[in-house]
């Protein structure tokens, strides 16, 4: 081949090669950029979902400690309530064992007139009532059971209890509870939503 024929021929060879290469350089180039660009968008999607998600939480973190301070508040209240309707039941306790023993224990007396069956069992009461007692408080109570015909022989048992006023009926083995402690607390289901509505305002304690 002629030397200016082979140099042409050389030259269109790397023109051509250029203009390929040059193709070439742009497609990778734009395939870059879209490459780029969709990265940058599934970054800021990924980070919007991500703050999303984050607020989400956030705000059911918030929920959680709001339902938890609220649940926590009205444990507290419940707390003071059940405090305030422990001393009411308390100084009525008090009350009822400073009329009994202002009347003479005269509630004892009713009590006991209600709760004797056969009327030869012994009363179990406090040591300091057992002193207080009038001295002839069991004749007494022994003369009016004998009215309603009963054997009319309750007895004093050695023994005594630290009873809150009251006392306990002792019959062989067999006891029945007629303290003013254990009265109070059979009653106090009753009288607790009343009592609550009293000072709180409350249907319910």
């Amino acid at each position: 081949m002629e030397q200016g024929k082979l140099e042409k021929l050389k030259r269109k060879i790397i023109a051509d090669a250029e203009s390929e290469a040059s193709k070439i350089i742009e497609e990778a180039k734009s395939e870059a950029s879209r490459i780029l660009d969709e990265a940058k968008a599934e970054a800021s999607r990924i980070e919007e979902e991500f703050e999303t998600k984050a607020r989400e939480e956030a705000a059911e973190h918030v929920r959680r400690q709001i339902s938890l301070r609220e649940l926590e508040a009205r444990k507290a209240i419940l707390g003071e309530k059940g405090k305030a309707l422990d001393e009411v039941f308390e100084k009525a306790l008090e009350e009822l064992r400073r009329k009994d023993r202002e009347s003479g224990y005269g509630i004892t007396w009713r009590l006991l007139l209600e709760a004797v069956e056969a009327g030869d069992e012994e009363i179990i009461i406090d040591a300091e009532d057992r002193k207080a007692l009038p001295p002839d408080y069991l004749d007494r109570l022994n003369e009016e059971l004998r009215r309603q015909g009963k054997r009319g022989e309750l007895q004093l048992s050695e023994d005594s209890r630290a009873i809150r006023g009251g006392f306990i009926l002792k019959r062989g083995r067999s006891e029945s509870n007629s303290t003013f402690d254990t009265l109070l607390g059979m009653v106090r289901d009753d009288l607790e939503t009343q009592v609550s509505q009293i000072l709180f305002g409350d249907r319910k304690a």
